[in-house]
């Protein structure tokens, strides 16, 4: 007889039955959907801050035991949440910056386009807008960073067109970086505060008052061009009557 030990036997492969016609990893991706619905509703109501997995779970009308098949916390589907807004706003200000272009292509119309389909986004849904405005920030460390990511992505953006109005800024002594993270930081604490003021203000009147500030900034500019240009011109009408070395008086 042999010694050596008598071969495992081989688990049976899993089966992934069809209920309804549905196959199980279909079940799973309808049940994730409805988790990210139901962390919508729930975070952009109560805010994270006050929601809980029986909240998202009774929201979404599952048991624990699906919610944790897909999320190992209550910050992950968060996250989840804020990565779909996400690639949602971007395509709707993508969409917007090709129209506008289209229809007049000119970086302040483009500008002001985009700005306008960013915040009808957050208008359209105010959970939107409690979500990536105000929880995003004091989530969770994973939360703080799509945060910075989307915050970095929208000042790109500000720096594209910013560099297509004024490609010589740094001509005249001004950061570029700077005015956009100064540009960004307005638009965003404008958007925040329209929010928490349950959007008090028209979508039209925000727009036009964010505007300003680009428009102040193309004031601003065009001013410095001037002064830039009144210098060059001082500059030469001084140098030109200076007489040529070794010129005699009798040549005069």
């Amino acid at each position: 007889m042999s010694d050596r030990p008598p071969a495992k036997k081989k688990r049976a492969a899993t089966v992934t039955r069809r209920y309804g016609g549905v196959d199980a990893a279909e079940r799973r991706r309808e049940r994730l959907r409805k988790l990210i619905e139901a962390g919508l509703e729930v975070f952009g109501t109560r805010g994270y801050h006050l929601s809980t997995v029986r909240d998202i779970c009774t929201q979404a009308g599952l048991t624990e035991r699906y919610f944790y098949e897909s999320f190992k916390t209550l910050g992950e589907l968060f996250d989840a949440v804020y990565g779909e807004l996400r690639a949602q706003v971007q395509q709707k200000v993508m969409g917007a910056i090709i129209a506008s272009g289209l229809a007049q292509p000119d970086p302040m119309a483009m500008g002001e386009g985009s700005l306008r389909a960013w915040y009808a986004f957050l208008h359209e849904d105010p959970r939107r807008a409690r979500i990536m405005l105000i929880d995003a920030v004091s989530v969770s460390e994973s939360g703080m960073r799509g945060a910075e990511a989307a915050i970095n992505e929208f000042k790109g953006m500000l720096r594209t067109f910013v560099s297509m109005l004024y490609p010589d800024l740094c001509k005249y002594g001004i950061d570029l970086d700077v005015i956009v993270s100064g540009l960004a930081g307005a638009t965003i604490y404008i958007a925040k505060n329209w929010t928490q003021s349950g959007f008090k203000y028209s979508l039209d009147d925000i727009l036009v008052h964010n505007m300003l500030i680009f428009r102040s900034l193309d004031g601003v500019y065009q001013q410095m061009r001037e002064q830039h240009a009144a210098a060059q011109a001082s500059g030469q009408r001084m140098a030109a009557p200076r007489p040529r070395k070794g010129r005699r008086a009798s040549d005069a």
